[in-house]
């Protein structure tokens, strides 16, 4: 049986679906998959737009224009739902719960913070109550036969080799979600560094207890898959060659230094970086739900690495030149300084080279701002 056959009348939940992974997830489907019958969509009030003027603007994105070719009626799939899962029940109304509950046969919970320098509080009431909540839903449908969990391969950061299995928690999840709702920002903060040890930010720990939360709500009860993504990368193939949304990743590196503003950076250009094409990801989403909705194992929570490490190293030298030349081969409309970008690993080097080239220019721009009395940057 082919893939698309298999998603062939089912209908999808998807939290994060105005995300980077969501929006090329439900482009990927609804272009790939064309019989699925239903996607429902998860999307909070933003900026002062509900949440039909939100999907409007996704799918106007150059990410849809291929599917708004070759097949615009199915954009009409989407249902969105209004609901936020840093709430309760996901700040759904009960009506919408029940029209979930009662159709909905796969999850795809990609929700997230991806920020490094999150609060504690905030990480694990995203990240893990979050998990909870939209978990808890799930185990309401009466027709569930997939529940997949986009993790991340950072989640076990403390660890050389991180094999496709659920690694020991280092703190209990339940316990986590209580103290980030029971206790104050500031006492939070003074224990976040001892709490989180070995993790290195609050992301990798919440996605962590994320990864034991699914396991011990979802085990047993529905057929359940855990996708550990790497860094995720502009798409390399579909629908659009090098789309991307966001400044993750190198990409945010990439930009500044094409503009000019990015002078020096410390690193090593032998360290080697493991990114992966957000559209590969999608098709990796998708093969691995197929497998589970043909295999429907429900003694173990089944785990993917979706990484490319071993297979394909790129070092981080080698994004930098990549870069570098592209930016002559497509140079921005403007650019603030004639673009130069130098990556070292001395600290005096480094530290020279951010006075010169990002502290002083910086100093006297905002002088010449305010000497023309304008706002300074």
């Amino acid at each position: 049986m082919r893939v698309c056959e298999y998603f062939a009348g089912k209908h999808i939940f998807i939290t994060g679906g105005s995300g980077f992974v969501g929006k090329v997830l439900i482009e990927k489907l609804l272009r790939s998959c064309p019989e699925i019958e239903k996607i429902y969509m998860l999307i909070r009030l933003k900026k002062g737009k509900d949440i039909q003027e939100r999907l409007e603007a996704i799918i106007k994105l150059p990410l849809f224009e291929k599917l708004r070719e070759i097949n615009p009626d199915a954009l009409s799939k989407i249902h969105p739902i209004s609901g936020d899962v840093m709430e309760l029940n996901l700040g759904m109304t009960e009506e919408d719960r029940r029209l979930v509950s009662e159709n909905c046969h796969i999850f795809y919970h990609s929700a997230a913070s991806v920020r490094f320098d999150d609060s504690l509080k905030y990480a694990i009431i995203m990240n893990v109550r979050g998990t909870r909540e939209t978990a808890a839903l799930a185990l309401e449908c009466k027709k569930l036969e997939a529940f997949v969990h986009i993790s991340t391969t950072y989640c076990n950061i403390d660890r050389e080799i991180i094999e496709e299995k659920i690694y020991p928690a280092r703190a209990d999840w339940r316990d986590a979600i209580r103290l980030a709702e029971e206790t104050d920002d500031m006492n939070l903060q003074a224990l976040t560094h001892h709490y989180i040890a070995p993790h290195p930010n609050t992301y990798t720990f919440a996605k962590s207890l994320a990864e034991h939360t699914v396991e011990d709500m979802m085990l047993g009860k529905a057929p359940t898959i855990i996708f550990r993504p790497s860094v995720v990368i502009s798409s390399i193939r579909e629908p659009v060659v090098g789309w991307n949304d966001n400044f993750n990743g190198p990409v945010g590196l990439l930009a500044a230094g094409g503009k000019g503003l990015l002078r020096t950076v410390y690193g090593l250009q032998e360290s080697v970086q493991d990114y992966i094409s957000c559209d590969i990801i999608a098709s990796l989403l998708i093969l691995a739900t197929k497998e589970t909705l043909a295999t429907k194992h429900l003694n173990e929570v089944v785990v993917y690495n979706g990484s490319k490490y071993k297979y394909l190293p790129t070092t981080t030298g080698e994004i930098v030149q990549m870069g570098a030349d592209l930016i002559w081969d497509t140079p921005y409309e403007q650019i603030l300084w004639y673009p130069w970008f130098k990556m070292t690993r001395c600290w005096y080097d480094y530290y020279i080279k951010v006075l010169v080239y990002h502290m002083l220019p910086a100093v006297f721009l905002d002088l010449a701002l305010r000497v023309a009395g304008m706002k300074p940057m």
